[in-house]
């Protein structure tokens, strides 16, 4: 396996384990919503440059577009509360799915002009995000709790879709 498909791995790896977490918090009665938008944004632009600076080499870009995006939209909920309005929340989810979907755009665009397979499953997890992303700023006009479990299970949903790349390319090159 290339160094760069096991540091995808652990990074999707810690995703997957940070809705996990997320979808936890309301048990403990942690239902502030924006300390755990600013706990999840936070942790995915962290995530995100070290992906990005252990993979300098290959020249994907997507790491730091993805870390500046989630950078972005963590400066949105420091200005904007997002507990004053839902609808301010979901806005800036949107803000951020779609920077990220252009990124992932750009991944696949990459691959589809290097005529790798990959393009055609990029296509299609790239389609699951939007409709995951948009169906979880829909959902976010509930109370508190049901925001967190909301966002846990996006960033849960998000963390296999990120596995589906580097697992895939280990499966292809080693069948």
């Amino acid at each position: 396996m290339k160094y760069k498909q096991k540091v995808d791995i652990v990074i999707a790896l810690l995703l997957i384990i940070t809705g996990s977490v997320i979808l936890t918090l309301p048990l403990f009665e942690i239902n502030n919503i924006r300390l755990v938008s600013i706990i999840i944004f936070g942790v995915y632009t962290a995530l995100n440059i070290i992906q990005y600076v252990l993979t300098y080499k290959s020249k994907d870009i997507e790491g730091m577009i993805s870390a500046v995006a989630s950078l972005v939209a963590l400066i949105a909920i420091n200005i904007y509360n997002p507990t004053d309005s839902p609808k301010t929340l979901a806005m800036i989810l949107m803000t951020w799915v779609i920077i990220m979907s252009i990124a992932k755009l750009h991944k696949t665009d990459y691959y589809h002009d290097r005529r790798d397979r990959m393009w055609k499953l990029r296509v299609l997890n790239l389609g699951i995000f939007i409709i995951a992303g948009i169906l979880t700023s829909v959902n976010l006009a509930y109370i508190s709790e049901v925001q967190i479990i909301v966002f846990g299970f996006f960033m849960f949903i998000h963390g296999i879709l990120e596995l589906f790349d580097p697992v895939t390319k280990y499966l292809i090159s080693h069948s």
